[in-house]
């Protein structure tokens, strides 16, 4: 036993003079800038990650390192990593330098380039990395959340649907208020067809200082987009980037299931029957051969079916809409890209496939891009370059939203059949069931309506630049874009109400739609570029002319053979309708130029100005100028500011710009006539009208911004902070007033300058690194606030009323928000007789209605009574983004929300009304909880089933808060260890997008819908439901 033990102890004493002589200490300091300790400076050793330390108070630090350790890391908050060589020495001095990243970072801004420490405007800006691994078929998806004071609304989830983006509140009634796009510096009308893997830098910018540049065009705010070139590897390198994914509807509408639709028709039947026949002595036990005795002939009203009090409900269908209309659906994006540069010439070109089907059945969005960006220098002093995209898509299925739209139909069907019928898919005619709507199939329509478009897009653009002498560069760029979409829509006779088999395809429709694009540029510019001793100059001077033009063709048929004629002509078919437009082409004419002053890092002064003109316009208001001024100080750069101060780093913003607008139809101050019949001698004769006034002062919507900002680095930007606040103010909104019908227009309406609009408010960005060590961990938190109010609405400031098909339930008054709710208030429902007697009532109002709040307190509910209830955009928008890395791990989650807005939901209005008859189709589940009687009188706010006084108001039961919190996206990804002989990365991740949200919305799928867009903003009509989608991607280098 004493052997053994013996043994053991001597084999641990060779092991431990083994692993004596494979290790060796080191030890050190680690000092700033000024020869301070460096406290809490990581240091690990690059051959053995487990072997690291921190250094402490004075900034020492000792470590045991293998034997055969080569290097080690040394990082510490704001300032450069280093690598050092361990080179066999003992003892080590490390200098650490600041990191200024992020003042030499250059984003980019109109027209050129800055460095983001120089800039005195409000600019936001994303990178590749944080929208590349995103599956999205719209780039704008991936800023939801990202950016203060960039609100980023996904109106719809449909497959290939482009996103709102609206820049510090709107600033406009009927003029498009979306901001400009620009794409290597060529000006675009939407984002659709860019592929994420694609863009190098996003830069967002949201004060006039920075956008006057491009005048007429910056009013709302400018979109920079960056792709990527051919890099500076100076080697040939290619990337592969493959997702694959599945969507599932994200929540599903709360309405009744066949059972509880059953208990419910049960009772109103019962309830209708006894108040009706009460003189014969009905009775809600009755049963059906009872009741159809006493009534005489059959009425479905008052009747029950047999079969509902049977075992499995007598073999009726028992069906789910909603799972029969909404779908599991995949989701696949893939790209590759081939890079090479050299020292005179860069190259990159990437091909796309994108695959989306929708979460409704029947729907679909493909994508195929080529992009290819190109450079290369010509002698000495000349640079030619360019870049080709040509983008084919495909959508099919359509949208589902609107009245009778499949979501509304899906929803409203009653959920019970005859067994034969079941979800009705067949085109052959099927048994009717007497309870409920004839309506026609929402899944045989998506099955067998074709809704498909086609769209072309093509965007070419070269350039030359030289450089003339030392610091002085000439560019000229020329740009083309051309857009042609084909559209075709057919409805067989099968899904026509009414529809029999005696006359297949008479009753079938078919349209097709032809529309296509033009447009143009050329620009040039002059800059200078100079730097002398601790004075920078910067003068930029540029012109522009650009044109665009646009055609449309639409022919319409009926009369088809029969339900399989998808394609006609002219003479096959009994045509409808046919036309041709040609649009009135857009001019613009530009001059523009900037100049920079820097003095010592500290100072810097920029003012830019721009003269447009636009065809658009009256003839004596087509040119408009856009100056704008700017500066930025920073403080923390002057003599006196503290070393050591834990604020490391101030800088003062403050900037004032002026802006135009012109997004309005090219022809909107052309009188132009076209033809019509008028009355002549009791005889109709051919003659011309006008459609439209020749405004000749029609003048632009011009926009003034303020914008103040603060720039802070705390703690050697261990966290850093950017807070502005901003006013901006519209005057001579572009809207299109009504004007008297003895003018003769076609629709009374001509476009005119009125009125004036504010938007202020406060933006804040927080960023921050929390850990630095092996496990790293960053925060990126905004916030923005933003008031609206319209502050004139012309001579008379008289309110308009306006919304969705003339309901006047939005109303622009002054002093309120825009698009601000108008309507009555529902605040309750009369539960008894006495309630009728105790509060205001409107004429005709019974037990069991809607009672609505007496604003005027006169004792009488009328129009008078109608009043403010909310408003459509919400206060505060907001994001949150944090990131972990651990080795070879990194996790990212980005949540996003907002506050203080309101969402009207159309589609709630239209299923309570329920125009297939009451209760023939399907409600929403709040009805088992309405009133029924004095003694039942359900929740105390859903009215009687059975009251039609109110059925037409509209009114405060349907507009909802649409505040909400998202988990927008969780991203989970591992670099794999790979021989760097045969790739260069290897990344695979696992993401959630749109993984959970709470909110108090019941009107419909999402509180960010928006069935009708920006300009008609806060209406929900069954906007297409947004997809949770699960993606497994992978990313390679070669």
């Amino acid at each position: 036993m004493y052997s053994t033990f013996w043994s053991i102890v001597f084999l641990l004493l060779c092991a431990a003079t083994a692993t004596a002589q494979n290790t060796r200490n080191i030890s050190g300091v680690v000092l700033d800038e000024n020869n301070e300790p460096a406290i809490g400076a990581n240091i690990v050793v690059k051959d053995a990650t487990s072997v690291m330390a921190i250094t402490g108070l004075d900034g020492t630090f000792k470590l045991t390192v293998p034997a055969q350790a080569q290097t080690m890391t040394v990082s510490y908050l704001g300032y450069k990593p280093q690598t050092i060589k361990l080179q066999g020495r003992n003892t080590f001095k490390i200098q650490l330098e600041v990191d200024n990243v992020a003042l030499d970072e250059v984003v980019v801004i109109g027209y050129g380039t800055a460095k983001k420490g120089n800039l005195t405007g409000s600019i936001a800006s994303v990178k590749s990395d944080d929208i590349e691994d995103q599956a999205s078929s719209n780039i704008a998806s991936s800023l939801q959340g990202m950016l203060a004071g960039v609100d980023v609304s996904a109106n719809s989830g449909a497959p290939g649907e482009e996103l709102s983006i609206i820049i510090r509140g709107n600033a406009s009634i009927h003029a498009d208020d979306t901001p400009l796009y620009v794409v290597d510096g060529i000006p675009v009308d939407d984002l659709g067809g860019l592929s994420n893997n694609d863009i190098a830098s996003i830069e967002i910018l949201k004060d006039a200082s920075s956008s006057a540049i491009y005048g007429s065009r910056g009013a709302n705010g400018v979109v920079l987009i960056t792709t990527k070139n051919g890099g500076d590897k100076n080697k040939l390198s290619v990337s592969v980037a493959a997702s694959f994914g599945m969507q599932q509807i994200n929540k599903k509408i709360d309405v009744m299931r066949a059972e509880e639709w059953i208990s419910f028709r049960t009772k109103l039947n019962n309830i209708r029957y006894v108040n009706k026949y009460a003189a014969k002595g009905a009775k809600w036990t009755d049963d059906y051969e009872t009741r159809l005795s006493k009534m005489g002939s059959v009425n479905y009203e008052y009747l029950n079916d047999p079969r509902w009090s049977e075992e499995n409900y007598g073999g009726l269908a028992m069906l789910d809409w909603q799972d029969a209309f909404f779908q599991l659906a995949p989701v696949q994006n893939y790209s590759v890209a081939v890079a090479n540069s050299s020292a005179k010439a860069k190259f990159r070109a990437s091909v796309g496939y994108f695959d989306q089907k929708g979460v409704a059945i029947g729907t679909g969005y493909r994508r195929v891009s080529l992009r290819t960006n190109f450079e290369s220098k010509v002698g000495k002093r000349i640079t030619i370059g360019g870049n080709v995209t040509p983008i084919v898509s495909w959508n099919y299925g359509g949208n589902v939203n609107g009245r009778s739209g499949g979501a509304e139909t899906a929803l409203s069907m009653c959920p019970v059949a005859e067994a034969d019928a079941g979800y009705h898919t067949s085109s052959e005619p099927y048994p009717a069931y007497g309870w409920a709507s004839s309506n026609i199939s929402p899944v045989a329509r998506m099955e067998q309506v074709t809704n498909d478009s086609e769209t072309l897009r093509l965007q070419m653009a070269a350039y030359i630049r030289a450089e003339i002498i030392e610091d002085l560069n000439f560019e000229v760029l020329g740009s083309y874009n051309f857009r042609s979409q084909y559209s075709h829509y057919f409805r067989p006779s099968s899904v026509i109400s009414g529809w029999s088999s005696n006359d297949e395809g008479q009753e079938a429709e078919g349209t097709r739609n032809i529309r296509r694009y033009h447009s143009y540029m050329v620009q040039s510019t002059l800059n200078y570029t100079k730097e002398i001793g601790d004075h920078g100059f910067n003068i930029m001077a540029g012109a522009s002319a650009e044109m665009g033009t646009s055609t449309t063709t639409r022919l319409a048929a009926t009369d088809f053979a029969d339900n399989t004629q998808l394609g006609f002509s002219m003479s096959s078919e009994e045509v409808t309708s046919a036309s041709a437009g040609f649009g009135t082409p857009g001019r613009m004419l530009s001059f523009f130029g900037r100049a920079q002053y820097e003095y010592d890092n500290r100072y810097v002064v920029t003012a830019s100005l721009r003269r447009d003109g636009s065809a658009k316009f009256g003839r004596n208001n087509r040119w408009g100028l856009f100056p704008s001024v700017g500066t930025t100080y920073r403080i923390s750069n002057e003599s006196f500011w503290p070393k050591n101060f834990f604020i490391n780093s101030m800088k003062i913003r403050a900037s004032w710009g002026l802006n135009g607008n012109n997004s309005i139809r090219s022809n909107a101050a052309v009188g132009l006539m076209s033809d019509a019949g008028y009355s002549l001698d009791g005889n109709t004769v051919s003659g011309y009208a006008p459609t439209t006034i020749d405004n000749v002062d029609l003048g632009w919507e011009k926009t003034r911004s303020w914008n103040l900002g603060l720039d802070l680095g705390f703690l050697k930007n261990r966290i850093t902070v950017a807070l502005d606040i901003y006013r901006k103010l519209t005057d001579g909104m572009l809207y299109e007033v009504t004007v008297p019908a003895s003018m003769g227009l076609e629709d009374n309406r001509a476009w005119d300058n009125v009125g004036s609009i504010e938007n202020k408010g406060v933006e804040l960005e927080i960023s921050s690194r929390n850990l630095t060590g092996p496990l790293k961990w960053t925060t990126s938190f905004n916030i923005a606030y933003n008031k609206n109010e319209i502050l004139s609405m012309g001579d008379n400031n008289t309110a308009i009323y306006g919304g969705w098909n003339n309901s006047n339930t939005h109303v622009f008054m002054v002093g309120e928000p825009m698009r601000s709710y108008y309507m009555y208030d529902a605040i309750g429902v009369y539960q008894t007789e006495k309630d009728l007697r105790r509060y205001a009532t409107m004429e005709g109002q019974k037990v069991g209605d809607i009672r609505y709040r007496d604003v005027n307190g006169d004792g009488i509910i009328n129009d008078s009574d109608r009043t403010l209830v909310g408003k459509a955009r919400p206060d505060f928008t907001w994001g949150l983004t944090n990131k972990f890395n651990y080795k070879r791990f990194d996790l990212t989650v980005t949540l996003t929300g907002q506050w203080g807005g309101h969402l009207y939901s159309l589609l709630g209005r239209t299923i309570d009304r329920n125009s297939a008859g009451p209760g023939r189709g399907n409600l929403l589940a709040k009805w088992l909880h309405s009133w029924f009687s004095e003694e039942d009188p359900g929740d105390g706010i859903t009215p009687s089933f059975l009251s039609t006084t109110t059925s037409d108001l509209y009114d405060t039961r349907w507009l909802y808060k649409s505040d909400f919190v998202k988990i927008k996206n969780v991203m989970l990804g591992y670099n794999i260890p790979i021989n760097k002989k045969f790739a260069s990365k290897l990344r695979t991740y696992f993401s959630i997008q749109n993984l959970y949200t709470w909110d108090k919305y019941d009107g419909g799928f999402s509180p960010e819908a928006s069935t009708y867009g920006s300009k008609k903003t806060g209406y929900d009509f069954g906007s297409y439901p947004m997809a949770r989608v699960y993606t497994l991607g992978v990313n390679m280098e070669f």
